[in-house]
C-alpha cells in the first residue's frame, strides 16, 4: 500500500497481524522488511496490528534527492499520513535508530496520536556530528554509494545478509540528502518534558550515543531507559532476544492506550 503526502512523496507501508496498532519504523539504511528479517513480525503480529512503514528514501517509498524533502517535520508527517490513511487515531510506535528519532519528534509534535513510544538507539537532542564528518559522509554516498558504510559495519561484526542487501539496494543520493537533513534537525527535549505518552528508550551499553539517550530519558517525565548488555548501536535492533523481554511487558501495559 502507498499513501501520498502533502509534498507529493509516496510512502509505502503494509499491515500485518491483529490487535492494538503498533507502528514499526526502521533505521537509516533499512526498510520495512528488516523488521521481518530480524524476527519482529513473527514475534509481535499475534498480539498487534503491525504497521510497517518505509521511510522516505528507503524501500518502496519515493526517494527524492534534495535535503529539504527529508526535514524531520516531513518525516513525522509521513507517519501521520499513514495513520490517517488507515483511519487509526492513536497507535503505539517503535522506531529503530533514525526511526526512533522520528518517533520522538512525532511525540513532540503530535502527542495525541501515540499511546506509547519505544525508541531504540535514539535520543531527542540536537545532532552532534562534526560538520566535516557529515560532509565526508555525504561525499562518500555520492561518490562510492553505500559500499564504504557496509565495510565499516562489517569491521564491527558480522552483518546479516538481509541487512547487506537492504544497504546495497538503497539510493545513495537519497541517503546523502537524508544525512544532511538529519544533521540540521533541532532537539525536541524541551517539548517532551511533560509528554502524556509512556516512553521506553532502548540503548546498547556500548553505543556511543548512550549518554545522550540516558539524558533524554532523564529529561522526559516517567521515561525509562534500559541498557542492553554487550550491545553497540546496531545490536540494539539485531538482538531480538534482549529487546523483546523488555518491550513485551511495556506494550502489554500501554499499547492499547
Amino acid at each position: 500500500m502507498r499513501v501520498t503526502t502533502d509534498d507529493g512523496v509516496r510512502i509505502a507501508f503494509e499491515v500485518v497481524g491483529s490487535g492494538p496498532p503498533l507502528v514499526l519504523l526502521h533505521g537509516f539504511f533499512g526498510d520495512r522488511t528488516t523488521w521481518r528479517s530480524a524476527g519482529y513480525d513473527d514475534a509481535l503480529a499475534g498480539g498487534h496490528r503491525l504497521v510497517l512503514v518505509d521511510a522516505r528514501g528507503h524501500g518502496g517509498s519515493d526517494a527524492p534527492h534534495d535535503a529539504d524533502s527529508y526535514r524531520i517535520a516531513r518525516q513525522v508527517g509521513d507517519i501521520v499520513a499513514v495513520l490517517d490513511a488507515l483511519d487509526v487515531s492513536r497507535a503505539a510506535f517503535w522506531g529503530a535508530s533514525m526511526g526512533g528519532i522520528i518517533g520522538l519528534n512525532l511525540l513532540a509534535g503530535h502527542p495525541e496520536r501515540l499511546t506509547a513510544l519505544i525508541a531504540g538507539g535514539a535520543h531527542g537532542g540536537r545532532a552532534a556530528a562534526a560538520p566535516a564528518e557529515v560532509q565526508q559522509e555525504i561525499g562518500l554516498f555520492r561518490s562510492r554509494g553505500t559500499a564504504p558504510f557496509i565495510e565499516m559495519l562489517e569491521r564491527q561484526g558480522p552483518l546479516p545478509t538481509w541487512m547487506r542487501g537492504a544497504m546495497q539496494a538503497a539510493d545513495p543520493h537519497a541517503l546523502a540528502a537524508l544525512t544532511a537533513a538529519l544533521d540540521a534537525r533541532e532537539g525536541v527535549l524541551e517539548r517532551l518534558v511533560q509528554t502524556p505518552a509512556p516512553v521506553l528508550l532502548l540503548a546498547g551499553d556500548r553505543d556511543p550515543r548512550l549518554r545522550s539517550i540516558q539524558d533524554t530519558a532523564a529529561r522526559i517525565s516517567g521515561a525509562a531507559c534500559v541498557e542492553l548488555p554487550g550491545c553497540g548501536h546496531f545490536d540494539t535492533f539485531l538482538r531480538l532476544d534482549l529487546a523483546l523481554p523488555v518491550v513485551r511487558p511495556f506494550l502489554a501495559t500501554y499499547a492499547a492506550g
